[in-house]
């Protein structure tokens, strides 16, 4: 992700109208006790808004709200440091969720260091031997 989106006093104003009326905000709140940093340098919440994303559940992490890691055309909207940004690699590599597959963040360094991520497939120890 290269910069984060800088909106319009208008569009600012109607970005966190909108964003802080969303379930996911609600239930961030519920959770942790605290509104989300909506300024982090971690995701562009304003380039999903502009670009119409919203967050979904997610039935791996019991069924709470997430933001896609990336827009239709591709551009990352999480920060390379940002804790499950890698899921959105493996999945662009190999055309599977990780979380459906059970590949954790270990298991997916150990893969990418081996170099048995390779155009959409994954090549396990079984495959390699």
């Amino acid at each position: 992700m290269a910069e984060m989106t800088e909106l319009s006093p208008a569009e600012e104003k109607s970005f966190l109208s909108w964003i802080k009326g969303t379930e996911w905000f609600k239930e961030y709140v519920k959770e942790y006790d605290e509104a989300p940093d909506l300024d982090t340098a971690d995701y562009d919440y304003r380039a999903a808004w502009k670009a119409g994303i919203r967050p979904e559940r997610d039935p791996y992490d019991k069924n709470k709200f997430h933001w896609p890691s990336s827009d239709e055309g591709g551009k990352m909207l999480k920060s390379e440091s940002h804790p499950t940004a890698w899921k959105e690699y493996f999945m662009r590599e190999t055309g599977k969720n990780p979380d459906e597959v059970g590949i954790t963040k270990a298991d997916y360094e150990r893969l990418e260091k081996a170099g048995r991520l390779r155009g959409r497939t994954m090549l396990m120890d079984s495959e390699i031997e």
